[in-house]
């Protein structure tokens, strides 16, 4: 995991001002020339309430936002994947309000690029 989670109100996919100028700050970083081998995946998590259907939407809405938030300070779409987990991987278990707000939340994992290696040209 590359950063501290982004979390989420219930029932929302909105970032916070603050959240937003972290991910800016993320950008920049993943932008520079020494970690432009690096991809993210953007995951979307949701707390244990709703159904399987609506939380894996939820999950996606929440990847997306973050994602946006990426390409508007200038990453390409192309070194990002966004995917929703729903309620599928929680973070703690519980149905506290406390385990249900660090559930629902958006985690972003750096992914190396691999490429094939160049076939001599004879």
């Amino acid at each position: 995991q590359l950063t501290q989670p982004v979390y989420f109100a219930l029932d929302d996919a909105s970032l916070s001002a603050a959240q937003a100028e972290q991910l800016d700050q993320l950008a920049e970083f993943l932008m520079a020339v020494e970690n432009s081998q690096l991809n993210l995946r953007i995951e979307g998590h949701c707390d244990d309430r709703g159904t399987r259907e609506y939380n894996f939407a939820l999950g996606a809405r929440r990847a997306a936002v973050i994602a946006k938030q990426l390409t508007e300070a200038g990453l390409p779409k192309d070194r990002l994947k966004t995917i929703s987990y729903g309620k599928e991987r929680l973070a703690y278990s519980g149905v506290s309000e406390f385990a249900r707000a660090r559930n629902r939340r958006g985690e972003l994992m750096l992914k190396p690029v691999f490429k094939a290696p160049e076939t001599p040209k004879n």
